[in-house]
């Protein structure tokens, strides 16, 4: 959707907010909004199929008379305490990717803080380009701009302490045993509820920006996760038992990961390092781990000071800063 129509689209959905005990005309929307009686009527059509209950009679108008968990800009903003995440809220009903366009963005100037959010992907991705399932109106869908003054080699601690965030606000918002599966899921009950996809430019010597991708399975009901992932991908509400508001899930999460991304900056991922140890699935389990053509077993000891994972091989201590990894 066009950033025009998706600024009517929330002006429309406030309108009919303050107006909910009164049914409006399409004359009394485009004299006070000043959108043109056709617009308004596509966007009604537009708000209807992503679950807004807005009746209309003729000679009448229309009336809002019920709202679904929806991503709205001025919703996101409301209620949310930060200075930096989240100054600059763009919201897409559906999009092809959130990383992809934060990228091309930040590639553009767009300022450190920078929101971008999607009740939809259409290519979502994952760690080693695997596909991330996005459908609508069930998940989380974000991407964060980030432009850390920090040597390159240092970025992908920032990828375990956006989990810790997402681990953090899942344990506030729910009472669930949220954990962190090192370097970028996020697991309830062994299976995974959410990841994040790390992306950045840079240079030898310095960092561009930061593209901290970060998805959620919310609402999902069994029925809604693909037969293939059903034994290793779950939901909040399949935990839970209950629907969860993304936008205070959302919200948790970003004044979380504001406070650890700002401390991070500053001093780098050694302060983190005990709450992540805390958080972590993996720690005094066997595991093996394959990053490239390599592949090597043995006990997950420790998380050091840079964000990489120890594992114990025998006596020997293999310290290894990306690939994927599996309990055994």
């Amino acid at each position: 959707m066009k950033q025009s129509l998706q600024i009517a689209e929330e002006e429309l959905i406030t309108f009919l907010q303050k107006n909910r005990q009164t049914q409006l005309s399409t004359r009394q929307i485009s004299e006070e909004l000043g959108i043109h009686p056709y617009v308004i009527y596509q966007l009604v059509k537009e708000l209807r199929r992503w679950g807004f209950k807005i009746s209309s009679e003729k000679g009448k108008g229309y009336q809002l008379l019920e709202v679904p968990d929806f991503l709205l800009p001025g919703k996101i903003r409301r209620n949310l305490k930060t200075k930096l995440l989240g100054k600059e809220v763009l919201c897409y009903r559906t999009i092809g990717s959130t990383n992809n366009l934060a990228f091309r963005l930040a590639e553009s100037g767009a300022e450190e803080g920078t929101l971008i959010v999607a009740d939809e992907q259409t290519k979502g991705r994952g760690r080693m380009g695997r596909s991330w399932y996005s459908p609508p109106k069930l998940g989380l869908w974000q991407s964060l701009i980030l432009r850390p003054d920090i040597p390159p080699f240092k970025a992908p601690g920032l990828s375990i302490c956006a989990g810790l965030a997402l681990a953090q606000a899942i344990v506030e918002l729910t009472g669930m045993d949220a954990k962190i599966k090192w370097p970028n899921d996020c697991y309830l009950n062994g299976r995974k509820v959410g990841g994040v996809l790390l992306e950045l430019s840079a240079e030898i010597d310095r960092i561009n920006f930061v593209i901290a991708g970060i998805g959620v399975n919310v609402n999902h009901q069994l029925s809604d996760i693909p037969k293939n992932l059903s034994s290793i991908a779950t939901s909040l509400r399949i935990e839970v038992g209950k629907e969860v508001p993304r936008v205070k899930l959302l919200s948790s999460f970003l004044e979380k990961f504001e406070v650890i991304y700002m401390d991070f900056k500053n001093n780098g991922f050694a302060p983190q390092r005990s709450l992540i140890k805390n958080f972590s699935s993996l720690l005094g389990t066997k595991v093996t781990v394959k990053y490239g053509k390599e592949k090597i077993e043995g006990i997950a000891e420790d998380i050091d000071d840079n964000g990489s994972l120890v594992i114990r091989v025998g006596k020997e201590k293999r310290v290894v800063t990306t690939g994927e990894v599996a309990a055994v």
